[in-house]
């Protein structure tokens, strides 16, 4: 007895439609996967302060301690200020604060010093716009390259975590060995850098401490004293009241001749409100 095939398909399609949907066996879903990296953490606004330390040692053994102060101010726009006051070695000094500003909302790039009289703003390239071209057309010298310093690779050792004034940082310390004789010295030369970065999304970029000691330069060191998660006052990135502004074009869009095409007068304009 032959069975037709057909039949029996037919058959189990129909005894599949008298079923419950429960019962049915589910349909697959296509899902669409997108490939990439994730979008970088938004920036946090912090005030970090720091205190700069560089030890000279000098050919009788004894040392000069240099000291400085530092301030970090970065808003929710990407505005960054960077003063640094130096700490005078004697009481004759004066103290004095260089104070940088970067304001991409703005597009200028500024710096004042205090005490002072005047601010310098300069105008950032607009992207994608033509830069003028000063130079005559010269024939290029070509140096021969000059034979580099002997050195051993690098090691790198991880130095695990540490909080440092309430920010958690991750540390790693470089050291780099100078055989002798690669440059006359008479015994090997040992230098390290010694780094700690936050580890927050919202803090890439945050040194928490840095330090360098090379038998050469000396030993510098920059440690966070001070860190306060908020949005700086909007004046911090704004001269004083009463300093002449000098506005100066982005560079490269004038000729040195005609740079003296300054406008002393001219404000700047103040911050929009933080989103």
């Amino acid at each position: 007895m032959r069975v037709s095939y057909s039949v029996a398909i037919v058959c189990a399609a129909v005894a599949g439609l008298a079923l419950p949907l429960s019962a049915q066996a589910p349909r697959s879903r296509i899902t669409t996967v997108t490939m990439g990296n994730p979008a970088p953490a938004p920036r946090l606004p912090y005030t970090a302060e720091y205190k700069n330390t560089r030890v000279q040692t000098l050919a009788n053994g004894s040392t000069i301690t240099h000291e400085s102060t530092e301030v970090v101010a970065l808003d929710s726009q990407g505005r960054r200020m960077t003063s640094t006051t130096n700490i005078p070695l004697s009481g004759d000094q004066t103290q004095r604060t260089m104070v940088t500003v970067f304001d991409p909302v703005a597009r200028t790039n500024s710096n004042w010093t205090v005490p002072g009289k005047k601010a310098t703003v300069m105008a950032m390239p607009v992207p994608g716009a033509p830069r003028t071209s000063c130079a005559t057309s010269t024939t290029p010298v070509l140096l021969a390259p000059s034979p580099g310093v002997q050195r051993q690779q690098p090691t790198v050792e991880d130095l695990g975590t540490e909080t440092i004034q309430g920010v958690e940082a991750r540390g790693r310390r470089i050291t780099t060995t100078t055989p002798a004789g690669a440059i006359g010295n008479d015994a090997p030369l040992v230098s390290t850098t010694e780094t700690w970065t936050a580890i927050a999304p919202g803090l890439r970029g945050l040194m928490a401490r840095n330090v360098i000691d090379n038998p050469q330069s000396g030993k510098t060191a920059r440690e966070l004293t001070n860190f306060t998660q908020a949005e700086p006052d909007p004046s911090v990135f704004q001269p004083p009241s009463d300093y002449e502004i000098v506005n100066k074009p982005a560079p490269g869009s004038v000729c040195p001749a005609e740079e003296g095409t300054e406008s002393p007068t001219a404000p700047i304009p103040p911050p929009p409100p933080p989103q």
